[in-house]
């Protein structure tokens, strides 16, 4: 009399497979191509090869300052607004409450920006450019240009600007801009 073979799981989404069995290597091939799985279109790994040479751009151009790219649109946002509170930052910059705290406090540490409370509500915590971050960051700005132009430099101007556009798209919402501190 044949007893029962006890099924395991493997792993997430696989089959169930007899104990003591497994697929061979032709099968595993079988159910890769039959997934449909393609690296290289994938839209995950695209973006991300993409944000590689974006990286790679910035660093080239700004390789003289350690600096971030969520640093500079840190810097920038400032000098365009002027004294914000830290919430209002993170909202215009599309950073979370937690990586614009730690860019903030790394740009404090490199004195290009100042914290202090808001005089109408001592919860929000204002941040402002220094003079030296005022020096530091104007220069940056048309240097910035020069990443956005060497990212984009493979694409043609119409191809560009649908890029930009379908990016958007991708990414969700534009970044608000609202008007008010909270």
């Amino acid at each position: 009399m044949r007893t029962a073979t006890k099924k395991k799981r493997t792993g997430a989404g696989d089959d169930e497979v007899a104990e003591g069995g497994s697929l061979g290597l032709k099968q595993v091939q079988r159910r890769f191509t039959a997934s449909g799985y393609d690296l290289s279109a994938h839209p995950a790994h695209v973006i991300r090869r993409a944000h590689q040479r974006a990286t790679m751009c910035f660093q080239e151009v700004v390789s003289e300052r350690n600096l971030t790219p969520t640093q500079m649109a840190a810097l920038a946002t400032i000098m365009k607004y002027g004294e914000l509170s830290q919430n209002r930052l993170g909202r215009l910059t599309a950073m979370d409450p937690s990586t614009i705290s730690i860019v903030v406090r790394k740009l404090l540490k490199l004195g290009l920006v100042v914290r202090s409370n808001a005089a109408h509500d001592q919860r929000l915590s204002m941040v402002r450019l220094t003079r030296k971050g005022v020096r530091y960051t104007l220069p940056l700005l048309t240097q910035s240009v020069e990443v956005g132009r060497r990212v984009l430099s493979p694409l043609t101007p119409d191809e560009q600007e649908i890029f930009l556009e379908l990016l958007n798209k991708v990414a969700g919402t534009p970044v608000a801009e609202p008007e008010t501190d909270d």
